[in-house]
This record gives C-alpha cells, structure tokens and sequence, in this order.
C-alpha cells in the first residue's frame, strides 16, 4: 500500500477544488496534494451550456452594489445559510480577479469594467459569462497555476473513507483504481493529513 503525508489534502479536481489548492498555497500553506479519481472527468471541466454563469459582486456600472446586499439576495433564495452567503459575498471579487489573472476571458468594456447582466433572481448586474464552457476555462487556468506551484495531484485515487483518531479526522484511504483495474490484491492507497477540504 502506498502511503502519503501532507498537511492538507483536497479532495476533486473541478475548479473549486483547484481553486482551494492555488489560494492554499498564496497564503503559504505548501505542504497540500489534491486525490482525484480522474483529473480530466468531472463536471467543471465537461459541462456546457448557452450561456455558464459565474456570480459575482457588480463590479461595472453607476447601480450601487454591497457585500450585504449580495449576501442577502444569496441568502433569500434558501440554498445557503447566512455565513456562506456572507463570505461567498465578500471573497467574489477576489476570486473573480484572480480567474481574470489566469486568463480567463470575462467581457469587459472599454473602460476596464467588467460589465454583467441581471439573472432571474438577481436585482443587481452580478452575472458574468465567458461563454459556454466558462467552467471548462476556470478549471484549465486553475490547474494550469496549480501544476506551476507543483503541487502534487495524486490521480486516479478514489477517496473511499476518511480515517479517524479520537473522532478527528486524521487521513484518507483511497481506492488505488489503476492498481484495481491490474487486479492487485490490495489496491489501496493511505493518505495521512491534518486538514481534508471535501
């Protein structure tokens, strides 16, 4: 069985969990790996729409726009609680900059804003879109930064069961699935960690 150590382990590799490793590692936190089954499946990179949203304070225009207001329009629609809504609030144009950072093409007019469109639920111009396949690029750009920190990637690694000392969480063991499509008898791979960001 092969075993690892790291201080913080990220479990995926859509853009929230490449976005978790890269701001990680910005605040110095290096010892990290993310365990993902497949680093090219999930649905941030394979999905498509006519138009992706990504949601984000109004960052163009005259409309006036708060952390508080965003965090209650989020909070009125009932699928986040008050806490999230409140730093989801406050850290989007932050992590909207830094997806801009990387490349992605957000449309911005010729002032330097990046303009947005109201959505059905939405009173302020918060939505953004750089087509189609927007999560397709923010996953791309996150992982081409993540893999210039060389941050390890464990892939094809299935978490199966987070491991536990005293009712804290202490590891993960996954399921190894080159070494179970070979037929090894214990295809199993122990990841010990301080920190698991799910």
């Amino acid at each position: 069985m092969n075993v690892y150590q790291f201080d913080t382990v990220i479990v995926g590799s859509g853009a929230s969990a490449f976005s978790a490793a890269d701001r990680l590692w910005s605040l110095g936190k290096t010892d990290l790996a993310i365990v993902t089954e497949h680093v090219n499946l999930g649905t941030s990179r394979n999905a498509g729409s006519d138009k992706q949203t990504y949601y984000k304070l109004t960052l163009s225009g005259g409309e006036p726009d708060s952390v508080m207001e965003m965090a209650e329009t989020l909070f009125q629609g009932g699928c986040v609680d008050g806490d999230h809504a409140l730093c989801e609030a406050a850290l989007s144009p932050r992590c909207f900059m830094r997806l801009v950072e990387l490349g992605v093409p957000f449309p911005c007019n010729r002032y330097g804003e990046y303009v947005g469109y109201k959505t059905d639920h939405d009173p302020r111009c918060r939505a953004t879109s750089a087509g189609p396949y927007t999560s397709k690029m923010m996953t791309e750009a996150l992982e081409q930064s993540v893999r210039k920190r060389e941050i390890p990637i464990l892939n094809r690694q299935q978490a199966i069961r987070i491991l536990k000392l005293d009712e804290c969480a202490a590891g993960l063991l996954c399921l190894d699935l080159e070494e179970a499509e070979k037929g090894a008898p214990d295809p199993y791979t122990a990841i010990q960690c301080r920190n698991i960001v799910w």
